[in-house]
């Protein structure tokens, strides 16, 4: 089994504007050890991105893993939610991995809308949740909403 040995957010920039207009755009390096099973199996893993605005204590995540739709829930905390910026999905093949640990740099945009009129400099702490899912694993989904009527 792979794991993540590293994420880094290599490039965010100084200010992250808040416009229907402007894109953001980040470089994320997530750094994975294959398992020699990994390599020989040539097994195929998806490495799924999420990038948060985090505010205060970390939001718990609860992962429902279906390969390329796969979803973070999150578990708040002190009745504040950490806001969703954007995901990204990466297809890794250990076939293709030349070396024991592998770099995967990722762009990615963040799109904030319009929030106010006046223009605000606020300090905030941006983190990336990553997870590897590999082929063969479980996977799970949730049904649609359905209503129903109880008779006592």
């Amino acid at each position: 089994m792979a794991k993540i040995v590293e994420v880094i957010l290599d490039k965010i920039p100084e200010y992250v504007e808040v416009s229907d207009n402007k894109k953001n755009n980040i470089l994320i390096t997530t750094k994975i050890e294959f398992h020699p099973l990994d390599v020989s199996g040539n097994m195929e893993y998806l490495l799924h991105l999420f990038v948060y605005d985090v505010h205060g204590v970390k939001d718990v995540p609860v992962l429902i893993s279906n390969w390329d739709d796969t979803q973070v829930l999150r578990v708040v905390k002190n009745e504040r939610k950490d806001d969703f910026l954007c995901k990204q999905s990466i297809l890794i093949r250990s076939e293709e991995v030349k070396e024991q640990v592998l770099e995967v740099k990722t762009p990615m945009v963040l799109k904030l809308g319009e929030l106010q009129e006046n223009t605000s400099v606020y300090n905030r702490k941006f983190e990336v949740f990553a997870t590897l899912i590999p082929a063969i694993d479980r996977v799970s989904k949730w049904s649609e909403p359905f209503e129903s009527k109880l008779v006592f």
